[in-house]
């Protein structure tokens, strides 16, 4: 489905992706690893068209995606929950919902059976609501764009425990059901629950790719500093 090769981009003269590579697969959960300041958000934000590419390939469904804006390649069924939630924070639970909502499969009833206490806050403006339950209502929003592929970066940062097992309990049912998900979190043993593979970047680059079974102890300690 999704597909990077050699791609470079950044921020007005400053050049942050030198070389990236990854794919993901129909159905397939790929976890983007990196340390901070490797480039992981800088990928994100390329892909979603908020920043354009400098060079290489940036394919979706066989169709480059270079050059156009966020809207529209949202509409061909990438759904972003970005760093941060950034959830309408003087909407409510259903309001922030109905923003993104379009055609198809993934409506509000069925997110709130995802996550059944969106459904006894929906009343709540979005500030009103802790950080935990923002995440859900990202993941929720990004869901009502009825993606194809759903990308979560950050996907548990700051958030307590229990939360968080919550969420990767969420993310393996959106598996179950067939959604494609790549995914940026620093929880690396949660992920290799989750994850078919891993993508490691270092400094803009593409170092390592393969299997949890493949991720070595060296090579977390050479590039995860784990």
């Amino acid at each position: 489905m999704l597909e990077l090769r050699n791609l470079q981009g950044g921020y007005g003269e400053i050049q942050v992706l030198f070389d990236v590579s990854l794919t993901v697969g129909l159905g397939e959960v790929v976890a983007l690893l990196g340390r901070n300041g490797m480039g992981k958000t800088t990928t994100v934000r390329t892909i979603m068209g908020l920043l354009p590419p400098r060079g290489g390939t940036l394919v979706f469904d066989g169709d480059s995606l270079a050059g156009q804006p966020p809207f529209a390649i949202a509409r061909r069924g990438l759904g972003l929950v970005p760093e941060g939630r950034q959830v309408f924070p003087t909407l409510d639970v259903r309001e922030n919902l109905i923003a993104t909502a379009r055609p198809g499969d993934w409506t509000m009833e069925r997110v709130f059976a995802l996550f059944p206490r969106l459904a006894e806050r929906r009343h709540h403006l979005g500030r009103q609501l802790s950080g935990g339950e923002q995440q859900m209502l990202a993941i929720g929003r990004a869901l009502m764009t009825n993606p194809r592929l759903l990308i979560l970066d950050e996907a548990t940062e700051g958030l307590a425990p229990l939360i968080r097992a919550e969420i990767w309990t969420c993310l393996a049912e959106l598996k179950r059901a067939g959604m494609a998900i790549l995914v940026i979190d620093k929880m690396l043993d949660e992920m290799g629950h989750l994850a078919d593979r891993h993508v490691i970047m270092e400094k803009g680059v593409t170092v390592w790719s393969g299997t949890d079974a493949t991720l070595t102890h060296a090579v977390r300690e050479r590039y995860l500093h784990l």
